[in-house]
């Protein structure tokens, strides 16, 4: 017989802290490009574009300029993944399966509503930190490059803005991540089920015309004489059990770079959204539409690509690791401790 459907918390809980840990190892130096390159000023740029980036944080600030604010913000992503997941599972089990799509999109929706709302502070802290170098700040009265402390940028922020600081571009952060999360889980679920089906067609077919009763990697069968015909029965394992570890790193990185690619304009307006506002204490408070315009009416469409190749990379190679590494460590879960139909 196969395992229940739904896994219990706390496996969710330790399979999407690992993935956070893992993940944000490989992600956090693109991330650090990407951050520095869209809040730069339309006028003289330090960066050329995302190689000139690298080149350059790597001459002057060694492998320590790409992880900047590392520790501190890992320690929080890894409760911030854990909503995730736990949002993404919950969506899973209470939308009803025959709805195909409709039910992947509303698994989207409930994971980034749960997700958001821990994300949107760190998101904050951590683009401070990565864009201190660059941008000055109020540690050294905005007077040429600093480095502070993911500690500091949140005093920072509490000092200034109070707890609204650390939700500022709260709505253009879900403006973003919703979309994202909408295309990217839609896809990867459709792709996961072709897989399946495509998995499975090939287990039906090597054990078709099997004698006795049998139970394979495929599935379970049984053999029924009717008259003259012999049946063989199939009843299929879950997607778990038939998946092959390949299809994980394969669905997540192509489905990721696929919305990356599709909200990366949004991306561009959030950070500079959240980051500026270090510099610019004082000034009248502008809306989301107005760093678009701004920025529109300062380079056009190529405003909004900036940075695009660090972020693409990014969700592609964080996305392909993140969950391959909840998916696998779910499955290791499921098979050494095996669980109730309990959440």
């Amino acid at each position: 017989m196969s395992s229940p459907e739904h896994q219990p918390l706390w496996q969710t809980l330790v399979a999407g802290g690992s993935s956070a840990v893992v993940s944000r190892l490989f992600t956090y130096p693109p991330d650090t490009i990407k951050c520095r390159l869209q809040v730069q000023a339309g006028g003289t740029k330090t960066y050329a574009n995302t190689t000139d980036a690298f080149y350059k944080i790597a001459k002057t600030e060694g492998i320590a300029g790409f992880y900047r604010g590392f520790g501190a913000i890992v320690l929080t992503v890894i409760p911030a993944n854990m909503c995730y997941f736990t949002g993404y599972e919950l969506g899973k089990r209470i939308t009803p399966r025959n709805w195909g799509t409709a039910s992947d999109l509303m698994t989207a929706t409930i994971a980034q509503t749960v997700a958001g709302i821990v994300f949107c502070p760190i998101d904050i802290v951590k683009q401070r930190v990565q864009t201190a170098s660059i941008m000055g700040t109020a540690t050294n009265g905005g007077a040429g490059a600093v480095r502070i402390t993911p500690a500091q940028a949140a005093r920072e922020v509490w000092t200034h803005q109070g707890v609204k600081g650390f939700f500022r571009g709260y709505w253009t952060m879900n403006a973003l991540w919703m979309p994202w999360n909408l295309i990217y889980l839609s896809t990867y679920e459709a792709a996961k089920r072709r897989i399946y089906r495509w998995q499975l067609g090939k287990l039906r077919a090597d054990r078709r015309g099997a004698a006795g009763s049998t139970s394979g990697s495929g599935g379970s069968y049984s053999n029924m004489d009717t008259g003259n015909i012999h049946v063989s029965v199939v009843g299929d394992l879950p997607m778990s059990q038939v998946l092959p570890v390949w299809a994980f790193p394969l669905c997540s990185s192509s489905c990721a770079a696929l919305a990356a690619v599709a909200t990366h304009p949004l991306d561009v307006v959030k950070t500079r959204l959240q980051v500026l506002t270090a510099a610019e204490r004082g000034q009248k408070r502008r809306s989301s539409w107005q760093v678009a315009g701004e920025l529109w009416r300062a380079e056009g469409m190529k405003g909004f690509t900036r940075g695009a190749g660090a972020r693409i990379a990014t969700l592609s190679v964080g996305s392909s690791i993140s969950w391959f590494c909840y998916e696998m460590v779910k499955r290791q879960l499921e098979m050494n401790f095996p669980w109730r139909e309990d959440f």
